[in-house]
């Protein structure tokens, strides 16, 4: 499958060869028509997690620059350079070596698509944001200085109405960070995966998702099959969702090896002023804690996600979340403080409890300030169960 899927590649570049000998204006044009956008970026973190006596911090600065070129017999490409620098690093327990602790540049997409009625086939380095496979998505938990990235091989369908289909394979992924103070660089990922993803808005205010991820893993004993389905329904000015993920890591042992997440989420107005609310449940089985799929983005998929934290507490085996959030407009600040706790008598940390607020400032045109503070506390951590984390991000867009 993998072969012949390259061998389809090389074929469409030497078509879109053959058309750039006969139509050299109109490659012209394309590349005249192509836009460039990008990001100059600056992010502070502080953080003594899960409860480590001393607190790193980590300054940093960077950003990305992207260019895609304008239509060429369907025929477009692109491409993303992301660059990080630390500009200080005060790393005592190395709780940003996979997020934050990297200096480096990598051109992170670089991908021909190519368009032909209501279906298109993208190949090469790029971002995905699906719920089994995402990379890390702005605003979210997941999001960081520099994205991860996928080298992938998508095909996407539009011909039933109100429904896109995009089937894939995932031959190469680009963390953040390579652990050891470097950005991430495109490695092979175990011995591929498959994804098959829909979207259908059909019904009027409701939309669903389904999607199966298969990944090949590089031995016998640890593939990962997953199943994820979504339904958000609008009434009103308020949406509510229910969601649902399966998933058999194998990687985890046979009597741990299954794992299932169940969501509901309701988000509106208040009704008093422009307050508007967010509240979430999740709750997992009791076999092994639930796989999310690939990529940092998927820290984001469970409903019950904490804004600094992420995920990673709801998915623990057994274990009930809820979650709560009042989002606050003041002058031109959003502020949205919230609260979380989790409940598991069969995990390690036992019970754990959060609180955090979050502001978003635009304060200039394109210019965006964003601050966040958690405070977690957990039952069974020693020596001291409390966890403060802090991050402010500045972005220039443009």
């Amino acid at each position: 499958m993998k072969k012949v899927i390259k061998t389809s590649v090389i074929s469409a570049l030497a078509i879109a060869t053959s058309l750039t000998n006969l139509s050299a204006n109109d490659l012209s044009k394309a590349f005249a028509d192509g836009k460039i956008k990008g990001e100059i970026k600056s992010v502070y973190s502080s953080s003594n997690f899960l409860g480590n006596t001393k607190t790193d911090n980590i300054s940093t600065i960077g950003g990305s620059l992207g260019y895609v070129t304008g239509d060429f017999y369907g025929f477009s490409a692109g491409a993303t350079f992301q660059a990080s620098h630390v500009i200080d690093d005060r790393n005592k327990n190395n709780v940003f070596k996979d997020d934050l602790d990297a200096s480096g540049a990598v051109l992170s997409e670089a991908y021909l698509n190519y368009k032909l009625s209501n279906t298109s086939v993208k190949v090469g380095r790029q971002f995905i944001y699906t719920p089994l496979v995402s990379s890390a998505i702005t605003g979210k938990s997941s999001e960081s200085l520099v994205k991860d990235s996928f080298e992938a091989y998508l095909i996407t369908n539009t011909d039933i109405p109100n429904t896109t289909i995009t089937a894939g394979y995932v031959d190469k992924y680009q963390g953040k960070t390579d652990g050891d103070t470097d950005i991430g660089k495109f490695e092979n990922f175990e011995d591929g995966a498959y994804t098959l993803y829909v979207k259908n808005n059909s019904i009027e205010n409701l939309e669903i998702q389904a999607q199966y991820l298969n990944v090949d893993g590089v031995n016998h004993n640890s593939d990962i099959d997953n199943v994820y389905l979504q339904a958000d329904y609008k009434i009103s000015a308020h949406t509510l969702s229910a969601q649902y993920l399966l998933s058999k890591d194998e990687a985890q042992g046979s009597d741990k090896e299954d794992g299932q997440l169940f969501g509901i989420k309701a988000t509106g107005p208040l009704g008093i002023g422009n307050l508007g609310y967010l509240t979430a449940f999740n709750s997992s089985t009791k076999d092994g804690a639930v796989n999310l799929g690939l990529g940092d983005g998927n820290t984001d998929t469970p409903f019950t996600a904490m804004p600094v934290n992420g995920g990673g507490v709801p998915t623990r085996g057994n274990t009930d979340t809820l979650v709560g959030a009042i989002i606050v407009p003041i002058y031109d600040v959003t502020v949205i403080p919230y609260a979380g706790y989790s409940w598991s008598n069969y995990d390690a940390l036992g019970d754990v409890a959060a609180t955090g607020i979050m502001a978003i400032y635009p304060f200039y045109k394109n210019f965006l300030l964003k601050a966040s503070y958690e405070y977690v506390n957990v039952e069974n951590v020693v020596p001291d169960e409390n966890t403060n984390v802090t991050r402010v991000y500045l972005s220039y867009n443009f």
